[in-house]
């Protein structure tokens, strides 16, 4: 009778982790999914061109939107750091191109100011972001 009881301890004592790595293979196809989907942090109202292209994904994108809110790829920067913070981030030995989507109410001078900032920088491969017209 002792010997049944030894058996079922060490039995015991390995652990599956075949349900482990199904859920977290599972949580990361998810992530994979769902990351490309979650670029874009603040929603902007874009204006419209008739010649509107796509963009590759691959770059620095800058949000403008109204009320002075400015975003860098995902992180929201006050306009007082903008110039600090885009210095930080892009790098002139390895340029990305950057992409600026600014809100169609925007003064223009607010964008002009950006595209400054951004050619200061060394950034040389700018681009606006536009919405395709949409026919009607």
């Amino acid at each position: 009778m002792m010997k049944a009881v030894e058996f079922e301890q060490s039995r015991m004592a390995e652990i599956n982790v075949t349900p482990l790595v199904d859920v977290f293979l599972v949580l990361l196809i998810i992530f994979m999914i769902s990351a490309p989907m979650m670029k874009s942090v603040y929603d902007v109202s874009l204006p419209e061109a008739r010649k509107s292209q796509p963009r590759s994904e691959e770059g620095i994108e800058i949000t403008l939107g109204r009320g002075d809110i400015i975003f860098i790829d995902a992180a929201q920067v006050s306009k007082e750091d903008f110039s600090s913070a885009f210095g930080q981030i892009f790098s002139a030995a390895n340029p990305k191109p950057v992409f600026i989507k600014a809100d169609g109410a925007l003064p223009y001078q607010e964008i002009v100011t950006a595209l400054d900032i951004v050619r200061q920088a060394g950034a040389v491969d700018v681009g606006l972001a536009t919405e395709a017209v949409k026919p009607r």
